[in-house]
């Protein structure tokens, strides 16, 4: 409650702020804006003029422009869409009687009207496609004038405008004096004095204003103070109640209790329970978590209430009633580039190592058919994956005696197909073996254990045998070509891991000198970091730390990164928000300078796991998108890691229980049945780049060859839109996929390659929604649920880009002209044709 006159900041270009929240408590307040609330869930009190008003869903309410008001929850939850906006849009002196709970009746229509103006505003503002701004203020002065004709008040009613103004500044000294000095002895005879104002007249002024009596309102300021104080102090009830004002704890008892409905000491230990819930919520294992992610992703779909009110014309899909997006400018880029120009050298570094969910995944016929065609088409160098040690595999038992009984049967299975099939692993050392763990927590469909061993020297022990077996079996050659990677995210205590930081920082160091003391040449390292410790708290800094100071050997530092925001256990009320495009590369940024790389040039870095989102039934895996979002993240950061691996090259994967659609946004690059998206088909692209760099920019990549001719890769990529990226999934369905993106128009590009001459072969590929993109196809297919054979073959002809050859012949100029729709992709392959 210290601030009761309101500033109001407009937001972007326009003079409106639009923005949806929830709210448990929000003080009395006033501001010149005019304020236009409507509920997308749940309900909502407010207080105004006097009068307490409850919403429903679909519920709309004006404040008038410097009218107090106070907003709370009610026993359910809510979200609100709230719209502000200058009253001068009105007219002079117009103030508003339009709240819909007092029954719509004649004016049903007018409500409906101001509702489909608030939907347009918030579609505008949040797609901020070309001309946004001008729908929005159309948007905004057709619903003015549906206010001022429908909701006016007569002339008699509205107040001379010099004195109300006056009684608000008035108002304001007065609320701001309660809310400084409200542990100390304050009377309605003080603040009478204080305005130079007689007892009875300052009573009926505080009165009319704010609608309660003053000292009914000192007592609620003092009890919200002092709530606050339970929870976020350990004084006693006493020292509370003396500190926020009341006489003694008997009073402070009775007023506590009748607004709150339990006592202070019940308040603190309720609140001090859903902390510690909140503490625990962000990542849940399998048990607590319908789906068994890593992260539970919090996200609602309150705008629905509110779009079904936009116009039903022909900006809708009349099959799926879904809205289109709408035809915006054309966007023209010229690009100059010198085809001359030898380039520099640099690593490819996504082609390095590919992934998949787990050991005993590798072991099925299809997964290995998936993965055989695509090592022929990409050639991977190694491969990751969690659970080699899982009891699913089968490599620990122990006898009568509780001596160790090893068995790497399954183990070679999987190793023998992946060597011959030119991959090498890249070892995960985890989960633990069910006779090994010091605790029961699991994770995943698969209940991988999360605990740390019951005995570190059996542990050391299966690490010591499984080496040397791999050594025997493999060669010291190959393995020293192989990573050791000790266990997954351990960062996320209760999560992936049942200990403490610190018992996984001495677990670490005695798994690292166990792999050393067989070679010290094996390379060994970790931790698989997930990202939130990276932006959250000091746990990269106290892993390097530990292992400088005892010497623990640590090669390759790994680490994960996805685009939800990762939020802090203090946040875990927020809604899931997906980070900007830049948020892989300044997570890169931000750990090369947490583990200081640049002293420390032996250190390998690898980003074990990326995708969009880190959850593995995220609609938006599947479509379009996903080709533009890997080669935009692969192409921003070159040179700043040795390798970034794709989570996860298949959906035959399975942490959690598999839905039935072909389609439902698994993290794979290909889907279960072996169908290719267009992820899959931007890494193959990426590898017909040449080794030289010669230009690199936004949607844009160049390199060349030493043999001679040029590969230019383009891409468009179009981030989710401000809605989606808040957290309101409302327009993305199972058929509807693309509604949560920003709108653009289409990108003709044209480009002047500069000292080109010589007769060259042009291959092009094109790759985009209406050629190439398999979920595309599907949903033109009429989406089968159970795609028959003769369906699942011709949705594999349908995916791929579309390929085109010819000759040109330059004369020390070339111009090569590209359009690119949004999420598409175009390259071109310029080979000299010697004679």
């Amino acid at each position: 409650m210290r601030y009761y006159y309101e500033m109001i900041e407009h937001q972007d270009d326009l003079p409106i702020r639009l923005f949806v929240n929830s709210v448990e408590h929000i003080p009395f307040h006033w501001h010149k804006e005019l304020e236009l609330i409507y509920v997308l869930q749940g309900t909502v009190i407010v207080h105004v003029d006097q009068k307490q008003y409850e919403l429903g869903q679909d519920g709309i309410i004006a404040i008038n422009s410097m009218a107090v008001h106070q907003i709370e929850r009610t026993i359910q939850d809510n979200v609100l869409l709230t719209l502000q906006f200058n009253p001068e849009l009105l007219g002079d002196g117009v103030s508003l009687n339009c709240i819909s709970d007092q029954g719509e009746g004649s004016h049903r229509g007018a409500f409906d009207r101001i509702r489909s103006e608030l939907a347009r505003m918030a579609w505008e503002t949040s797609k901020k496609a070309p001309g946004y701004r001008s729908f929005a203020l159309g948007s905004l002065q057709l619903l003015a004038g549906c206010l001022q004709r429908y909701f006016a008040k007569d002339a008699g009613q509205v107040g001379n405008k010099d004195a109300k103004d006056y009684d608000y500044i008035r108002l304001s000294r007065v609320l701001q004096y309660v809310d400084s000095h409200y542990s100390q002895k304050i009377t309605l005879q003080t603040m009478a004095d204080q305005e130079h104002l007689s007892l009875h007249y300052f009573s009926h002024f505080f009165s009319d204003k704010i609608g309660v009596p003053f000292q009914k309102y000192l007592t609620s300021v003092r009890l919200e103070k002092a709530a606050a104080a339970l929870t976020e102090t350990g004084n006693s009830m006493t020292q509370i109640a003396l500190d926020c004002g009341f006489a003694n704890v008997k009073l402070f008892n009775k007023y506590f209790k009748e607004k709150f409905g339990c006592t202070p000491s019940v308040y603190r230990e309720s609140a001090l329970n859903a902390g510690s819930a909140q503490g625990n919520r962000k990542p849940l294992t399998y048990e607590e978590s319908s789906s068994g992610d890593y992260y539970e992703t919090d996200t609602i779909q309150a705008m629905k209430s509110l779009f079904r009110y936009l116009e039903q014309d022909e900006s809708k899909d009349r099959e799926t009633g879904h809205r289109l997006s709408p035809v915006a400018a054309e966007e023209e880029v010229l690009l100059s580039i010198d085809a001359a120009a030898e380039g520099t050298p640099y690593a490819p570094h996504w082609n390095k190592v590919t992934t998949a969910g787990r050991a005993a995944e590798g072991l099925r016929y299809d997964w290995r058919e998936q993965f055989m065609e695509m090592q022929r088409e990409m050639r991977f160098s190694h491969i990751r994956f969690h659970g080699i040690f899982n009891d699913e595999m089968m490599v620990y038992q122990e006898n009568e005696e509780g001596e160790p009984i090893y068995n790497w049967a399954y183990v070679d299975k999987l190793y023998d197909f992946l060597l011959e099939a030119g991959i090498r692993p890249f070892v995960e050392l985890g989960f633990m073996p069910s006779l090994l763990r010091r605790s029961g927590e699991t994770i995943f469909w698969w209940r991988g254990n999360i605990s740390p061993p019951a005995d570190q020297n059996k542990w050391n022990g299966l690490v010591r045998a499984f080496l040397i077996h791999c050594l025997n079996r493999y060669g010291i050659e190959e393995v020293r070509q192989w990573y050791f990677e000790v266990w997954n995210e351990p960062d996320l205590s209760g999560v992936c891991w049942a200990g403490s930081k610190e018992e996984y920082f001495f677990f670490y160091e005695a798994t690292a000198r166990a792999i050393k003391a067989v070679d010290s040449s094996l390379k060994v390292g970790g931790p698989a970091l997930g990202y939130g410790s990276l932006w959250n708290d000091e746990w990269t800094e106290d892993f390097m730390a530990y292992c400088q100071d005892r010497s623990v050997p640590l090669d390759f530092f790994s680490f994960h990164v996805y685009s939800e925001y990762p939020q802090r256990k203090d946040e875990a009320d927020k809604l899931t928000r997906i980070m900007p495009p830049s948020y892989y590369l300044d997570s890169v940024v931000r750990l090369r300078s947490k583990l200081g790389i640049e002293k420390s040039p032996s250190l390998e870095l690898y980003m074990t796991e990326w995708n969009f989102s880190l959850y593995d039934r995220n609609l938006i895996h599947d479509t379009m998108f996903m080709a533009p979002f890997v080669i935009h993240h692969a192409a921003a950061t070159i040179g700043t890691m040795d390798a970034i691996a794709f989570w996860s090259f298949t959906d035959v994967f399975e942490e959690s229980v598999v839905p039935p659609s072909p389609f439902y946004g698994g993290f794979g690059l290909v889907n279960r049945d072996g169908l290719k998206k267009p992820g899959y088909f931007a890494l193959k692209l990426l590898g017909k780049l040449g080794e030289r760099l010669i230009a690199k920019g936004d949607g844009y990549i160049v390199t060349g060859r030493q043999r001679g001719g040029l590969q230019l890769l383009f891409y468009y990529y179009t981030h989710v839109d401000k809605l989606f990226a808040s957290g309101d999934w409302s327009g993305l369905t199972e058929l509807s996929r693309y509604s949560v993106f920003e709108e653009n128009g289409h990108r003709a590009i044209t480009v002047l390659l500069e000292g080109l001459t010589g007769i060259y072969k042009l291959t092009s590929y094109r790759l985009d929604r209406d050629c190439g993109s398999v979920f595309d196809e599907w949903v033109k297919l009429g989406a089968p649920l159970h795609p028959t054979h003769e369906e699942l073959e011709y949705l594999e002809g349908r995916s791929g880009p579309a390929i085109a050859a010819t000759t040109i012949e330059a004369h020390g100029r070339y111009e090569l002209n590209c359009t690119l729709s949004p999420h598409g992709v175009a390259m071109y392959l310029l080979e000299p044709i010697y004679e």
